[in-house]
């Protein structure tokens, strides 16, 4: 039942699902949970369907007319094609990657994000991804609510060298690398990018 709590783990590569599946049981996570597929390419062929079957069952002539947003979109889909209700608050990481996927994670967020729902997603630079630069422009197209917080190794960085000197940088690089942060790799060349994204309560229409 979608209308019950719960965590929704999704991913397109199917390994990165299997692997999903064995982290949570390894961690004996015991929260109501499902692991599905996502495709970000499926959300705005449904967004489609669903803007056609409200106007087929509204009997209105669409011809010449413009939709200026998806207020219509109830749900999104899996990659099996199943249907699953909005929800509350997505957290996403380094999903922007190719130029398009600005504008594709833009609308499957607006897809799958109840009205007052909020997104956190953490990527690249866009110095290192393509698209990250678009991506807030994408959202705000669709009307959703970005703020932006860009340089955030060397925001935080700074903070610590302000506080306490070298030893405050040394526990945050120790936290970094046991994210996976490998200094000698990035070389402080990549960057981190977040996103804190709002959809707004549509307004009742008369």
């Amino acid at each position: 039942d979608d209308n019950d709590d719960k965590v929704i783990f999704t991913d397109y590569n199917p390994v990165v699902l299997e692997n999903l599946q064995k982290n949570i049981d390894l961690n004996e996570f015991d929260v109501d949970h499902k692991v599905l597929g996502l495709d970000w390419f499926d959300q705005e062929e449904h967004q489609e369907q669903q803007q056609q079957q409200q106007q087929s069952d509204d009997g209105s002539d669409t011809t010449g007319e413009e939709t200026t947003n998806n207020t219509t979109t109830t749900t999104w889909v899996d990659v099996e094609g199943n249907e699953h209700a909005q929800v509350r608050l997505i957290l996403g990481a380094d999903l922007i990657v190719c130029t398009n996927d600005a504008d594709l994670v833009a609308s499957t967020i607006d897809s799958a994000l109840i009205d007052g729902g909020k997104a956190f997603i953490l990527g690249a630079d866009q110095y290192t991804r393509f698209g990250v630069q678009n991506f807030p422009d994408a959202c705000r197209q669709l009307g959703l609510k970005v703020t932006v917080h860009e340089d955030l190794l060397e925001s935080n960085f700074a903070v610590a060298e302000e506080v306490d000197g070298e030893v405050q940088q040394e526990q945050l690089m120790e936290e970094l690398e046991l994210g996976g942060y490998n200094q000698r790799a990035a070389t402080m060349a990549h960057d981190f990018t977040f996103f804190h994204i709002t959809k707004p309560i549509a307004k009742a229409v008369a």
